[in-house]
């Protein structure tokens, strides 16, 4: 998905608080580089979800973090990809202990594989998924279900995945949620700390004037109605951190869909 909605949140937060600022894209790198990039400063600010190496140096001291849901929670939320002729494979799920029955595919690597096993669910990790290859592996039974992000699934995925397995759908009976954000990361160097009270001070602002809600309905609207309505909603627990990393100022932000 676009992050293009980011980086007119964070110049209107920046507008907000008079403080002029060009950035530039930083090259590729590893998590364990670019981290000792923004510490040494020469990547002063980065988008990246929250984990737990970063959730450490925060404590630590070495990473400043500027806690503005800048996705609103809509990367906790998780669809399932499922085969079409077992489209209903997870109609009957109403709790945990009904999913356990199913084997998860993730990513190689990928965090959500460490939430779904600490919630007691039988993860396998698929390294080949970026076109859909892990179809294979539901086709001959290893796993059942591929969950991904709500909104990544549907705007991008699906259309994605099915031009090499137009067998794959999308579930429509289950949600999976729990608390995961894309906040603003900056870097402990002094030469950042102007930027970093300027996002607090600016974000602080627009997130009180409404403009930050406004920018984003505009330039991210959230799923169709129809993407929430008549599913079975399995909340899970993140072994790292809770909805308390937002606080309380900023807590109405966060998605809440009602069902119906």
């Amino acid at each position: 998905m676009s992050l293009r909605h980011t980086s007119v949140l964070i110049d209107a937060a920046l507008q907000a608080a008079g403080f002029a600022a060009t950035f530039s894209t930083a090259p590729d790198a590893t998590e364990a580089r670019n981290l000792h990039e923004m510490q040494r400063g020469r990547i002063h600010l980065s988008l990246l979800p929250t984990s737990p190496s970063r959730l450490e140096l925060l404590r630590r001291g070495k990473l400043r973090m500027v806690p503005i849901p800048l996705e609103r929670g809509l990367l906790g939320w998780r669809a399932c990809f499922v085969l079409r002729k077992q489209a209903d494979l997870l109609a009957g799920v109403r709790t945990l202990q009904d999913l356990r029955h199913f084997t998860i595919g993730q990513g190689g690597g990928w965090l959500d594989v460490q939430m779904y096993r600490s919630a007691g669910l039988t993860t396998r990790e698929v390294p080949d998924w970026r076109d859909g290859h892990f179809c294979r592996q539901m086709e001959s039974g290893l796993i059942d279900l591929f969950p991904m992000g709500l909104d990544e699934a549907q705007h991008y995925f699906l259309a994605h995945f099915q031009k090499r397995y137009p067998q794959l759908v999308l579930d429509r009976h289950l949600l999976l949620h729990y608390p995961w954000y894309r906040v603003i990361w900056v870097s402990p160097h002094p030469q950042a700390d102007a930027l970093y009270e300027a996002l607090n001070t600016g974000f602080d602002r627009i997130v009180h004037e409404r403009a930050f809600l406004d920018l984003w309905e505009r330039l991210r609207p959230p799923p169709a109605p129809d993407a929430w309505r008549q599913r079975t909603v399995l909340s899970l627990k993140n072994p790292w951190f809770g909805a308390n990393l937002i606080p309380p100022k900023y807590q109405h932000l966060l998605l809440r869909p009602r069902w119906s």
